[in-house]
């Protein structure tokens, strides 16, 4: 297992983790869970900004690795980010 990498950003109010493992979505939400937080919900464009900018950050650490997002789902073919551009970027 890799070392864990941690951010806080305090002006979102949240707190993001990684150790590098890949696990399901469920497996990742129960360790949130464990710790007291919660998988991030994308719900405006500061929030998804630090989401960017805390996996640029990781990746210095983790050669490749994914996150868990918290999604509601009306139309599974219509994800987009909150400023209106593609969930592949």
């Amino acid at each position: 297992m890799c070392a864990e990498f941690t951010q806080c950003y305090d002006e979102v109010n949240i707190c993001l983790w990684n150790d590098g493992s890949e696990m399901p979505h469920s497996v990742s939400q129960s360790l949130c869970q464990q710790r007291n937080f919660f998988l991030p919900r994308v719900t405006n464009s500061n929030i998804q900004s630090k989401l960017r900018e805390y996996r640029s950050a990781a990746l210095g650490m983790f050669a490749s690795y994914s996150i868990w997002i918290d999604v509601k789902a009306v139309d599974p073919d219509s994800f987009h980010w909150i400023d209106g551009s593609s969930l592949a970027s």
